[in-house]
């Protein structure tokens, strides 16, 4: 019997949002996902790349939704922004931040000097996620920028996922920023490597596995690392994505959630223009359509078929998946 997905990791490490929440509620399952891992002896981490809230007020959300924890269980951009700026920036240097205000505690936690605007003489910028930015507050970074000070981002995600959908996140600011210079910023969080190294520092992790609900992020930090990586079906990305992602964006293994880390991994073997996960099978024709034989009544089943039409896909024989993503309508 095939071994299940977590086995052999000693840290599994978590995005936050399209994960373990949605908003103001847990995922479905994934309390009890993270209970059961805890209980074979895996190491929890919630690592995001959400700078705009303390790490304690995301400890408290997470006990509060079933997952209890502690400060030594999350790690934010924020923090990771901070030790790699410490490392790159003279101490007590003045850093424009165009964030939250825990941005700027982490900032001047480190030792340095946060200021608002560019007749500040800022010698960096850092954005993050603010849910209440302004355009003014952009500007000013954009000036300081223009001027000669070095450009930092906690992340660049595009979206955030919501109980009530996706709504823009920290890249929209980082590009309208992005829009006014000729240079790009150096980024800290997901699928940049400082936030992902740093969350392997702090653990002395030695084979853990990241499990995200997108590719571009999640995914591909974890790719960018070395990292083995775990895509779930509860967030941002689904089927299509998963079939159409880039080589640098694909997961090791796939489950419908967090509590699938503990089911057996799920394998396709290829044979010339057909692929067999379980007992589903996806084969092309001659022009490359894809088709599927087996039962799909239930999610798994439409995941063992997402899974072989992804890496016939992948291989370049799929070249319209259509017909058989039209088919799972289980899963998102």
């Amino acid at each position: 019997m095939t071994r299940p997905v977590i086995e052999g990791h000693d840290v599994a490490f978590f995005d936050l949002d399209g994960v373990i929440y949605l908003g103001p509620a847990a995922v479905e399952g994934a309390p009890e996902g993270v209970a059961t891992l805890r209980e074979r002896g895996v190491r929890t981490i919630f690592v995001t790349n959400n700078a705009a809230r303390p790490a304690q007020t995301v400890v408290d959300q997470l006990t509060r939704l079933g997952f209890p924890s502690t400060l030594d269980d999350v790690i934010t951009s924020a923090q990771a922004a901070a030790g790699y700026l410490r490392r790159e920036l003279e101490p007590g240097a003045k850093i424009l931040v165009a964030g939250t205000q825990n941005l700027v505690d982490e900032i001047t936690g480190a030792g340095f000097t946060a200021v608002t605007g560019a007749k500040d003489d800022p010698v960096a910028v850092i954005q993050g996620y603010d849910p209440e930015m302004t355009w003014p507050r952009l500007d000013e970074a954009g000036y300081a920028v223009q001027g000669g000070a070095r450009w930092f981002a906690t992340n660049t995600d595009s979206t955030r996922p919501t109980d009530r959908g996706l709504v823009p996140g920290a890249g929209a600011a980082v590009d309208a920023v992005g829009a006014t210079v000729k240079v790009r910023p150096t980024i800290i969080g997901k699928p940049y490597a400082p936030l992902m190294e740093e969350a392997v520092r702090r653990t002395g992790a030695t084979n853990p596995i990241f499990v995200g609900d997108r590719l571009d992020t999640d995914i591909a930090g974890a790719v960018g690392v070395g990292m083995e990586s775990f895509l779930v079906f509860t967030g941002a990305h689904g089927k299509q994505d998963l079939v159409e992602a880039v080589e640098a964006q694909r997961p090791t293994s796939i489950g419908l959630d967090v509590r699938s880390l503990l089911e057996p991994r799920r394998e396709a073997r290829v044979e010339g223009r057909r692929a067999t996960c379980r007992e589903v099978v996806v084969e092309a024709d001659d022009r490359g359509v894809a088709s599927v034989q087996g039962d799909l009544g239930g999610p798994e089943e439409q995941l063992d078929a997402v899974w072989a039409l992804a890496q016939l896909t992948w291989a370049g024989i799929v070249t319209d998946p259509a017909p058989v993503l039209e088919k799972l309508d289980r899963i998102r």
